[in-house]
């Protein structure tokens, strides 16, 4: 009860302040891998990274140009690799940590692997066939600019895959992967954070603020309102994958 009570204090002092977190991310490593082999989430991130799979061979096997946003550690790097034709993927990522093991897990000739935030990266996107953001665009800002800022460099007929994690089980999830007693002290953080961020103007920042957690359903309308088609919706219990078009 006490972290329902701080996150819906943080969300309603936080506004509509979009998260930041490039700092947190330039300097560390989110390794999926870890994910995949927890016990109480692993199968929910295994089941993820088939549905992703399945979305990149059934409506993007075609592409040659591709593009990542937020790479990470490469493990949907190598699934473009493996589950498209594309001669050409650019996988971009703020965290050079990230970047050194993608690079060992993909050490294909024909992937670019580039430094940098994705606000700083104008034209990174135009001439892809193939744009895929795994994991990241609740992390990048907020949800519905991100993803309006993603089509405005996509070109007509190109296609987007990506998912975003949702806030419909926010707390079941949190309790699952982190226990009942570290989800409060994180979500307590979370609550402050605001504070310092509302009181200074946006000027105070700490990683606790870093993910906007929106409903499948907000997700729905963002895709709806942004992109010409979506082809796929699929919602699971904590994220929501899909398939659009330019």
């Amino acid at each position: 009860m006490i972290a329902e009570i701080a996150a819906r204090v943080g969300k309603s002092v936080i506004g509509d302040i979009p998260p930041d977190g490039r700092a947190y991310w330039a300097a560390r490593s989110w390794d999926r891998d870890t994910h995949d082999d927890h016990p109480e989430l692993g199968e929910d991130f295994r089941e993820q990274e088939r549905v992703i799979g399945d979305y990149l061979e059934e409506h993007a096997k075609w592409a040659v140009r591709a593009v990542e946003i937020g790479c990470g550690t490469g493990r949907f790097t190598r699934l473009i690799v493996d589950r498209t034709d594309c001669s050409e993927l650019v996988a971009l990522d703020i965290s050079a940590k990230s970047l050194e093991l993608s690079r060992h897990r993909v050490p294909e000739s024909r992937v670019q692997f580039r430094l940098g935030d994705f606000w700083g990266q104008d034209g990174l996107i135009a001439g892809a066939d193939l744009v895929v953001c795994v994991d990241a665009i609740h992390h990048l800002g907020n949800v519905r600019a991100v993803l309006e800022r993603i089509h405005s460099q996509m070109k007509p007929g190109s296609v987007f895959i990506g998912n975003v994690w949702v806030a419909d089980h926010f707390h079941e999830f949190e309790r699952r992967r982190y226990g009942g007693l570290r989800h409060t002290v994180r979500t307590l953080g979370f609550a402050w954070s605001a504070v310092l961020i509302r009181i200074s103007r946006s000027k105070l920042r700490t990683g606790s603020y870093r993910t906007q957690l929106v409903r499948s359903g907000e997700v729905a309308e963002a895709l709806h309102a942004v992109f010409s088609a979506t082809k796929v919706f699929t919602p699971s219990r904590y994220f929501v994958s899909f398939v659009c078009v330019a």
